[in-house]
Formats: C-alpha cells, structure tokens, sequence
C-alpha cells in the first residue's frame, strides 16, 4: 500500500466582486513586449508597401514621355553629354549632306565647347498621339528670354526592371549651311576638321546643341571661330565674314595697282575689264596713262558668296590726236571701282575691274586749293593765247573754219576774274568753269582777216595726282 500526498499551494484571495477562474498560472500571450514587436512588424511593412508605392510612382514618372523630356534638358543644363545621348534618338537628314557629326562622341565634343543656353524649363503639356508616341511641350528660359519647344516622344521596345518602358526624344539633326572661302585653310567643327574642299558652300548635319566652327588660317586668311546656338533648332546658315591678314592684304593691294597700270596702258576708249572710258564718235583709239596711287582709299571686302572684292577710286587720262585738232588731246575719266578677286591659300590676283558708284566719296587734299587750281588754268590761259592754230589742242578757243594760215590769238581781260572752282567727290576731278575772250588774226587766200573765238565759255578739268595738282585740258563752250 501506497501513500500519495498531495500538495496544495495557497492562493491569494481573490479582489472583491471577482472570481478565482483556475488554479493555474496565467498565460504569457497578452505580455506587453509581444503586443509591441507586433506594432513595429506591422509599421514596418505599413512603410514599406509606401516606400513602394512612392517609389513605383517616381520610376513611373521618370519613365514616361516628360520624364523622359526632363532628363534630357536636365542633361543639357549640366552638360551630360552620356545622360543626354541616352534619352535621344536622331532621325536621318531629310537632305543631302557633306557631312553629319550625328552621334555621341559628336555631341561629347560639342559640350567641351558649349553648354546650350538653357537656364529653367518648364513641362507645359504632354499630348498622346497614339500608343507609342507622345508629344512634350516645354517653355525653356534662356539669356535672351523665354522660348517654347515641343518634342515627339517614342516608346523604345526597351524596359527598365522589367516593367517601365523607356521613352526616348525624337530629334531632328540641326542643318547647317557654311560656306567655306577659297584661300582658307580647311573647316572644323568643335575641333574635328571635315574633309571639305575650300571655295564651296555645304550642308552640315549636326546635333542640334551648341557648336563652335573653326575656319583654319591660311598665308592670305586669319583663322576664326563662330559660336552657333543651333540648340533646338531645325536649320541654320553660319554668318560668316573672311578677313585678310596683313600679308594677305599687302598682295590685293599690288595685285589692284599692277592690274590698274595696266589698265593705264590700254589703247582702246573703253577697254574690256578695266573702269576707264572716253566716248568720241571721231576717234578710234587713245593712250590711257594712270594718275595717281588707286589704292589710296582701297577698301577689301568679301560678296555673299565670300569671294573677295575691292573698292577704291581711279584716275586716268586718254591722250589723242582728232582731225581739225592741231596737237594731242587729252580728257579726263575717274571715278569708283569694284574689283573682283581670286583668292588662294597664298597668293591674291585680280579677275577684273569694273566702274562703280554709290562708294564712299573722296576728300578733296588740301593741296587741290581753288586758287591752286586757278593759278594752273591762268598759265595754260597764256599758253593757250600764244597758239598758232585755229584750234589748239588742250585750249578753250576755236574758229569755224580750219582753212587759214598764220593764225594768232589775244586774250581780253582776266577769264579767271568770275570763275568757280568745284569738286566732285565721286570723281575726284576738280572743275574750273568761267567766261573767256580771244580774238583771232589770220590771212585766208592771202588776205587779212580776223574774229573772236566761236567759243566764249570755258571748262577746265584738274586731278591731283598724289603730290600736286595737275591740268589736264580746258575745253571750251558756246
């Protein structure tokens, strides 16, 4: 037989009004650190089914038609060149080429010049074309103030994380037209030398961002570097103006003087590509001689087509014999010039002269005085008097019939006493204009006889010629 004892415990007394359920000790589940690990795990899982949301909203933003359109003027902003090229695709030139700097080392090459002038930007709109394709449309704030775009956005067949599908800009290349002088050394756009034979004009495609094009300096031509903003833009032409290096323009200068001498040594009234020209119906041919330095007020210059061109102004007078003349005539022609040029890389020549107007007037020297010019005119006057012939070369006085024989002349009074003196500054010739009166002596079939000048009006034309005046003639009027 067997003895089992039983222990009993004592127990608290149970608080008024309640009563005791078990005997047994309580549970642990309702402990207070459990109910708090419970909070944290589901606060946990709370912030991260938000940081999800929010972040699956950021990346569904970022890929997305204006998410894309962001990105890439953000990348232009900063000049990140690799970001940039990753949110464009280029469409092909809708024209021929000479050339086309169309991908990403292109554009690399084109931020170390030059960010694009974009300072702020602002999404305006976004309108769906169709499944694949969006249009942005953007307001972008510049230096020179604010301006709108809009960008045609394809959906690529690309996906990031596998769910967000990439966008890209569809960008058209910048055409540029340029025109590259003869005599220069070679073409280069943001330090990459083109292939491109000089003394042509050419169609550029580029990126359309910022560019820097170089023209290489020659012997004849200085080099030079143009800026061109062709960001956002479909088509440019690069304004241009070639310069002449003092070497350069040392050899138009000569070359313009050497071909005006020998203008000067012409024989016909109107030489073919030369400016000088003497119209008379009773002479055939003449001796031009150059007066003065042409290229006194030379101005170098380049046309549209940046070939190079001259100005200045020329002198020149004809010496020729004309029946019932006694002596060699002479007649002044002066006036504007435009030449035209040949370039090459190291020489200048001229293509030919022409007569010009509308330049530039000239300023009359301050040797070519009225009375300078008056005191000339006086001295041919006597000269003029003392002829032997009814009509002497270079003089104002005249008879009607040339049949006569031991001819003189007497000058009446001073022809000077009214006369004015003018000067053209298109021409650089100076007049002399006033009244004369000669009378003549001569025997005609042995007999005496005499008149006054059929002529009693005077013209008398003066050039300077670099140091002092010169006459030239004094033609006469009724």
């Amino acid at each position: 037989m067997s003895t089992e004892v039983e222990t009993k415990y004592p127990t608290a007394p149970a608080p008024e009004g309640r009563s005791v359920a078990s005997t047994e000790p309580a549970s642990n589940h309702g402990a207070p650190w459990r109910r708090r690990r419970y909070q944290i795990a589901a606060g946990l899982v709370a912030i991260a089914v938000i940081a999800a949301v929010t972040a699956n909203g950021f990346l569904a933003r970022q890929y997305s038609p204006d998410g894309a359109v962001r990105q890439y003027l953000a990348a232009l902003q900063s000049g990140d060149a690799a970001t940039a090229w990753a949110e464009i695709q280029i469409s092909a030139p809708t024209q021929p080429v000479a050339a086309a700097l169309l991908d990403e080392a292109a554009l690399q090459a084109a931020f170390a010049q030059s960010k694009p002038d974009v300072r702020s930007f602002d999404i305006t709109s976004t309108t769906v074309v169709d499944a694949s394709s969006s249009l942005v449309a953007f307001s972008y704030q510049t230096s020179s103030g604010t301006k709108q775009y809009k960008f045609l956005v394809e959906r690529s067949g690309q996906r990031r994380f596998g769910l967000y599908p990439v966008w890209q800009l569809v960008v058209p290349p910048a055409v540029l037209q340029v025109t590259v002088p003869a005599g220069s050394g070679g073409l280069a756009v943001d330090g990459k030398a083109l292939d491109l034979a000089v003394g042509a004009s050419y169609t550029l495609a580029l990126l359309p961002v910022v560019h820097k094009i170089e023209f290489k300096a020659s012997q004849m031509l200085t080099a030079q570097a143009i800026k061109v903003d062709a960001t956002f833009s479909a088509g440019r032409t690069v304004n241009y103006q070639p310069k002449l290096t003092p070497a350069g323009a040392a050899e138009a200068q000569g070359a313009i003087a050497a071909y005006l001498a020998g203008c000067g040594k012409q024989i016909d009234l109107s030489p073919n590509g030369c400016p000088q020209s003497y119209s008379n119906p009773f002479i055939g041919s003449g001796t031009w001689q150059l007066v003065g330095d042409p290229t006194r007020d030379l101005a170098l210059n380049f046309d549209q087509n940046l070939n190079p061109t001259a100005t200045g102004h020329f002198q020149m007078v004809i010496s020729y014999q004309e029946a019932g003349i006694d002596g060699v005539n002479h007649w002044p022609s002066s006036g504007g010039y435009k030449a035209a040029l040949a370039l090459t890389a190291s020489d200048v020549s001229v293509i030919s002269v022409i007569s010009a107007k509308d330049l530039p007037g000239l300023q009359r020297p301050d040797g070519a005085t009225d009375q300078a010019a008056k005191d000339l005119v006086t001295k041919a006057f006597g000269a003029c008097a003392a002829a032997k012939s009814a009509s002497p070369a270079d003089c104002p006085q005249g008879l009607a019939f040339t049949d006569v024989t031991n001819v003189s002349w007497a000058l009446s009074g001073d022809p000077l006493a009214g006369a004015t003196v003018t000067f053209d500054q298109a021409t650089g010739l100076l007049t002399v204009k006033g009244k004369f009166s000669m009378t003549s002596t001569y025997y005609v079939n042995g007999y005496s006889s005499g008149r006054p000048s059929y002529t009693t009006s005077f013209e008398a034309y003066l050039l300077w010629n670099g140091q002092a005046l010169q006459l030239v003639t004094i033609a006469g009027d009724f």
